[in-house]
């Protein structure tokens, strides 16, 4: 039955109100992501901070809703790409190649002295084959607020300056003492683990071996017996032993 002039003018209208709609800019859509490589020295140690570092929670509550603050996983090819000693000396060709996993937009690379007064944070930004340095000092927020305003005032470099991807060695079981932790069954539950055991044990000794299947098993440097070792871990409220396991937990 063919339509009505009526019919079809509603037809046309609400087709031409469906283009214009399709027109509109989303909001609320991460269309950008930005990756922050955090490493903070304190009393003369320098270690990666972890994703709880107040920098790194005031990125994710200030930043627009545009741009996704990412942490890097940390993990064992993590580990073996990029080292402690090699982003506070600012190896660059090395910090992009272990970046490139994320496929982020944006590389941010920030080195924390919290040793004096008030904190003091020397950044490089990378975006688009574009470098710029920044220092920041004062309270976590006030720092945090002034990387974000300073993000799109970046000077450019020549792109040619950024090395390729490194090749990595194969992957294998570092030494060290093995846990395994049963019941990551939660959304973030991986996260927490790993950053109770790297506040608890320091980041560089704790090397996650795989996660499958809500189960987490990670290698852990100790220096001390393994009874040590399991003692250490049962002081944290959130871990409860497998009955005859040894260093075997139930996540709570």
């Amino acid at each position: 039955m063919p339509m009505t002039k009526s019919e079809s003018s509603r037809l046309k209208w609400k087709q031409t109100l469906a283009m214009l709609l399709l027109l509109l800019p989303l909001k609320g859509v991460a269309a950008e992501s930005m990756l922050v490589w955090l490493a903070e020295e304190r009393a003369g140690v320098r270690d990666f901070a972890t994703a709880s570092h107040p920098l790194i929670q005031g990125l994710r509550a200030s930043a627009p809703t545009s741009l996704a603050v990412l942490s890097p996983l940390m993990d064992l090819a993590d580990q073996q790409a990029l080292s402690v000693d090699a982003l506070w000396r600012g190896a660059d060709e090395v910090v992009l190649s272990a970046s490139t996993r994320y496929a982020a937009d944006a590389v941010v690379v920030g080195r924390v002295d919290a040793g004096g007064a008030t904190p003091f944070t020397e950044w490089v930004v990378w975006q688009d084959g574009q470098r710029q340095l920044l220092s920041t000092q004062g309270d976590w927020q006030e720092q945090v607020d002034e990387l974000l305003a300073s993000l799109p005032q970046i000077s450019t470099i020549d792109p040619n300056a950024i090395a390729a991807p490194l090749s990595l060695p194969g992957q294998m079981t570092p030494p060290g003492y093995l846990v395994t932790v049963y019941r990551l069954n939660q959304a973030g539950d991986y996260l927490r683990v790993m950053d109770l055991f790297r506040e608890h044990l320091g980041s560089q000794a704790v090397i996650p071996v795989s996660f499958n299947a809500g189960t987490l098993r990670v290698s852990i440097d100790y220096d001390g017996a393994v009874s040590a070792l399991q003692r250490d871990l049962l002081s944290t409220s959130q871990l409860t032993e497998l009955p005859d396991g040894q260093l075997e937990f139930f996540w709570n």
